[in-house]
Order: C-alpha cells, then structure tokens, then sequence
C-alpha cells in the first residue's frame, strides 16, 4: 500500500514549487545586487594619486650639458630632506651661481625637517623650476595631496576633512619630528596639506629619471639595475648583451644612446616606479629589494656590468681600466637615497644621500667641460678647488669631477 495520497502528493509538489520560486527569487536577487555592484565600482573614477602620466624619463636637453665649455657647471645635489640652511650653505659654498650654472637635485626635497624649512626648499625648487628627480619621500607627498584634492572636489569632502583633523591633532605644528614619535606619513602629509598650488605642480611635474644621451649619464633617485637581475648578462634579451641596430654602426653617438635607452626601457624593473624610487639592493633571488642589509647592493652590480663594456677604455683611479666581453659602452648613474651608506663613490655611480637631515653632511658633485672630455685634463674650477671638504674624481669616459660636502646643524 503506497504511503503517498492524492492529497499527500499535491503539498509536497506544492512546497517543492514554492522552494524552487524561493531559490530562484534569492539567486535572481543576489545576481542584480552584483551587478549593481559592479556597475557602481565601474561608474568610480579614481584619479591617478601618483601622478606619473607619463612623466617617467625625460630627456636632458644637450644645452644644459655644454660639452667643452669650461666655464657652465652642472650642480648635482643629494637629498635636501628640508634642510633649507644647508643647501643655502652648500650653494654659497660652491659660490652658485644660476646664469652660469644649472643645477639638479636626486629628490627628497622635504620632511624630516620642519615644515618652514621644508615649503622653503619647495619655493625655491619650483619658483628656479630646477631640474630634479622625484624621490620616494617627494612620491608619497604628491599622493597624499592628490587624495586630499580628490576628497575636496567630493559634496562634503571639506567637512569630513575636518572631522579628520580633529581626530589627528598631532598633523598641525611646525614641529620637526624625530622618527620615533610619529610614523612618515604623518610628515608627508603636514607638507601635503600646507604647500601652495604651485609646489604640488613642481613635484607633479618632476620625472623619475633624467638622462643626458650627450653626457652618458642617468640621474634617479634610489638606483637603477644594468641588467635582467635574473638572466645571465650575455643573454640575448639583456640590452647590453649586443650592439643595438642602427643605420651607421660607425655612429657612436647614436649606438650608446640608443643603448642607454634599452636598459632604461626594456629592463623591467627600471620601468617600475617603486623600485627606482626605493630600491638598495637585490636578492639572491633576483628581487629588487629596499633593505641596505641583504642582497647585494645595486651600484655593485652596476659596477660589475659597466666595467665589462669594451666600447671604452677610460680610467680607473688612475689604473688601466680593463674591457671584457660585453658590447656596450658604460654610463654613470648619479643618485641618492642611501645615506646608510655615505658618500658612496664607484667608477660609474656616485651616491649622493651624505645624511644631512640626520646632522651629518650634505653633498653635490660639480661637472664642467672637464667632466666630459675624451682626454684627460684636470678639473678647470679653481673656485671649487679652494673649498675644504672636496676631492676630485674620475667621471665619465676620461673626465674629471668635483665633489663638495658641507656639514649639516
């Protein structure tokens, strides 16, 4: 005898249908509130915080590097980190002078000073419109000011701004901070919040590295890598590996920049702006890394690379500089960033970061004519020979260079 009736049968087919119109109510519900969602988060147009449109590498137009012209001087000097009354010392130092001179900052303009003294370094980057990196300091100086720009231009963005302030009292003040007391964002946000219209385009305008193909020489603020860190350097895909393609291989000119152009452009990690704004050295594993403690410092690897190209026969401090292998002609990166490690000079990268804002030193490298000479001649400025902490060095092909540092209070 069948335990089903007729009776039996109809409600549970009934609540089945019901169950089954329930399901498909919820899943057909669940589906519209996703698409919604997605329509919602596709209708949001975040802006671009890091303000990089394309100003990644710029070009540094031959006029500023006069090769041969003894008496225009390049200035290029470390990071600043808002100590205005060192880099006035330092420019009076080296008697500046910005009808004769050009002069270029490695980034980190500001923090870690007060705020004064950091808009001053500001005012007078921007107002000079002085050639500059960005450094990672100057970088999150621009996002924060972008998100604040985008939060204002938001129906109650100003107020909900000042509910947030209230909540964080310690972002006014003038105080300079040590950096045990609050973490940087804080800092970078005080001068993101108070610097003018004009700074924030400065900083927005700035690229993350400058090259001057007539100079052969690269200007970022953390470092660059000269070569796939993961791929052995004869490796085809490395740019240095092999003579670039052009009409004239007599045209030396031509070959070294288009060279210089492929291990700025087609070395991943220098197309990352993280990594040339950050990076100290590389892992084992071929990892760009911001630690000075593990890895292998970049500017070593740099060194190991450009000291194989055979294009060029220069000098090593004085010694036979001796050519490998590798088809390419070197260029001298010049930076930052790295005041752990000081003044740190090798034959194709100088190192800039003397520690100022940690009342150490603050120190640029001065080039003329006699920087970029094919022979050798010795360093033309006797103004800069009368200053105290200086040396020469070996720059370039077969040039001479000058560095100065002044001591920071």
């Amino acid at each position: 005898m069948s335990i089903w009736s007729g009776d039996s049968l109809r409600t549970f087919f009934s609540f089945l249908v019901l169950a089954f119109f329930l399901t498909f109510v919820f899943i057909a519900g669940v589906l519209q509130e996703v698409k919604k969602n997605r329509a919602f988060d596709q209708k949001i147009d975040f802006p671009d915080f890091g303000h990089y449109n394309g100003n990644f590498i710029k070009n540094i137009h031959h006029s500023v590097f006069s090769i041969g012209d003894q008496r225009k001087r390049i200035i290029a000097i470390g990071d600043i980190h808002g100590m205005n009354s060192s880099l006035t010392d330092l420019l009076d130092e080296i008697h500046y002078d910005p009808k004769r001179d050009s002069l270029i900052h490695v980034g980190d303009l500001e923090t870690r000073a007060t705020i004064h003294d950091s808009i001053d370094v500001l005012s007078f980057m921007s107002s000079n419109n002085i050639l500059g990196v960005r450094g990672n300091n100057d970088q999150k100086v621009i996002e924060w000011r972008a998100w604040m720009n985008w939060i204002l231009s938001h129906p109650g963005g100003r107020e909900w701004l000042s509910v947030m302030d209230k909540r964080w009292p310690n972002l006014d003040g003038d105080k300079r901070l040590q950096r045990t007391e609050l973490e940087n964002w804080v800092e970078t946000s005080r001068v993101a919040r108070v610097m003018s219209p004009g700074h924030f385009e400065y900083l927005s305008s700035l690229p993350l590295v400058l090259h001057s193909p007539t100079a052969h020489v690269v200007f970022v603020h953390a470092g660059l890598l000269s070569s796939h860190p993961k791929l052995q350097a004869s490796d085809p895909r490395q740019p240095l590996s092999h003579w670039p393609t052009v009409h004239d291989q007599h045209d030396i000119a031509k070959l070294r920049k288009q060279q210089e152009l492929a291990v700025l452009t087609e070395i991943p990690e220098n197309k990352d702006p993280w990594t040339v704004t950050n990076i100290k050295s590389v892992l084992d594993t071929g990892i760009a890394s911001s630690s000075p403690k593990k890895g292998t410092p970049w500017s070593q690897l740099w060194n190991d690379t450009m000291s194989k190209c055979s294009g060029n026969s220069g000098t090593n401090a004085g010694k036979s500089y001796q050519p490998t292998s590798l088809p390419c002609y070197p260029f001298t990166v010049i930076y930052g960033h790295a005041a752990g490690r000081g003044l740190d000079i090798k034959r194709w990268s100088i190192g800039l970061d003397t520690g100022c804002s940690y009342g150490r030193q603050l120190s640029a490298v001065v080039l003329n004519g006699s920087s970029f000479s094919s022979a050798t001649h010795q360093f033309g400025d006797n103004i800069d020979a009368q200053v105290p902490q200086s040396q020469e060095i070996v720059f370039g092909d077969n040039g001479q260079a000058r560095i100065v540092s002044i001591s920071c209070v």
